[in-house]
């Protein structure tokens, strides 16, 4: 089963992907759609958001039309799933990474097993809770890791 574009998809292939980034940002609260006039004025709001030649490409294809942009919302859920990976992968423990990313301690769990699953990450068995003696065991924390540089996953 073939896959079919989205709208951003459509834009993006027309005008490029930052240009389309903007759009989105702007118009893709679910609230408004963007009135793609037939002809661009230079001091148009479409002109100072993307550029003239952007803004031009766009009226050219969807002159006269309002157009739903939609907010990006896999982009966010993705960082998310990058920043768990990587912190997973540095040693970090679930209620950690949660605290860091402002969400539930349940969340990241979930995301591990979508991860896992996804083969993105070794499979993580039961946590085994032991008192550790030797400061050097211990986890990174979380300013220490914030600090060092970002390294990609394998």
């Amino acid at each position: 089963m073939a896959v079919k574009n989205t709208t951003l998809d459509d834009i993006s292939s027309i005008i490029g992907f930052s240009a389309t980034l903007k759009l989105a940002a702007w118009y893709g609260d679910g609230v408004s759609n963007l009135y793609v006039p037939a002809e661009v004025q230079d001091d148009s709001t479409l002109v100072k958001l993307i550029g003239p030649t952007a803004a031009r490409l766009l009226s050219a294809e969807w002159g006269n039309q309002h157009v739903a942009v939609p907010y990006i919302t896999e982009y966010e859920v993705d960082l998310r799933r990058r920043a768990t990976a990587r912190m997973l992968a540095r040693g970090f423990g679930t209620r950690e990474i949660a605290a860091h990313l402002r969400i539930s301690e349940r969340r990241i769990q979930q995301i591990c097993r979508e991860l896992e699953a996804q083969g993105l990450i070794p499979v993580i068995g039961p946590v085994k809770v032991t008192r550790r003696n030797n400061e050097d065991d211990r986890s990174p924390s979380l300013e220490s890791w914030m600090e060092k540089s970002v390294e990609t996953l394998p």
